[in-house]
């Protein structure tokens, strides 16, 4: 297991920090505006977007982290959502937050992202701001693919580097306290969903946050 990983299953005050960040729109915004140059109201635009298309759908959430995204998405009628994470602190994070939101159908699962049991099970796979903890990243998005159907969307956003040196900086930094693993370019990230046999990919950069989407090519 990777030091990044055992970091975030460990549950220290850097997991409950992180939930609170994210869970805090003026905190968020300020944090991610200092740390990577990006402007976060990017990101609940992203959610608004995906709320309007979920309707009956089946939703991977990996990582859930501490259920950020649960309280975007209340109220929508899925017919299966399923928060994955390797943290079981998050995971407990999550089950609480679920508590308060009107989220139906819901599974919580501790896993590992590149070795998730799902095979064409879902219409939308989302990944918000955790490919940049993951060891291995590249696998992490072919497993996201693996997951959904056929005409499915792997959708979310992740931190990269080569933007600036003040945004690397931030991430040198994170690397060394062990919180990021290593980062890549946008490049990277392009290629890594392009070799996992997505197409109608976009990726929309906000300051060092890559905003992306791919669709699983449907059978002929």
């Amino acid at each position: 297991m990777s030091i990044v990983t055992e970091t975030w299953r460990r549950g220290t005050s850097i997991t409950s920090g992180w939930d609170f960040t994210v869970k805090h729109r003026a905190v968020a915004m300020a944090y991610t505006y200092l740390a990577f140059g990006s402007d976060y109201r990017r990101w609940y635009a992203d959610l608004a977007d995906v709320r309007n298309q979920i309707e009956g759908a089946a939703l991977l959430d990996v990582p859930c982290g501490g259920g950020v995204v649960f309280g975007h998405l209340s109220g929508t009628s899925l017919a299966r959502y399923v928060g994955a994470d390797v943290s079981p602190s998050m995971l407990a994070l999550a089950s609480k937050e679920a508590e308060k939101t009107a989220i139906r159908n819901l599974e919580m699962v501790e896993c590992d992202v590149v070795t998730m049991p799902y095979d064409a099970e879902f219409d939308l796979c989302l990944s918000y701001m955790g490919l940049h903890c993951m060891p291995d990243p590249a696998g992490a998005i072919a497993a996201m693919a693996r997951a959904v159907r056929p005409g499915g969307v792997v959708r979310g956003s992740t931190v990269i580097v080569g933007t600036g040196w003040r945004n690397d900086r931030f991430v040198s930094l994170w690397q060394r306290r062990g919180i990021f693993a290593d980062v890549y370019s946008e490049n990277d990230l392009r290629r890594w969903l392009d070799t996992a046999g997505l197409d109608a990919i976009t990726v929309e950069r906000s300051g060092a946050i890559a905003y992306f989407s791919a669709t699983k090519p449907a059978r002929v």
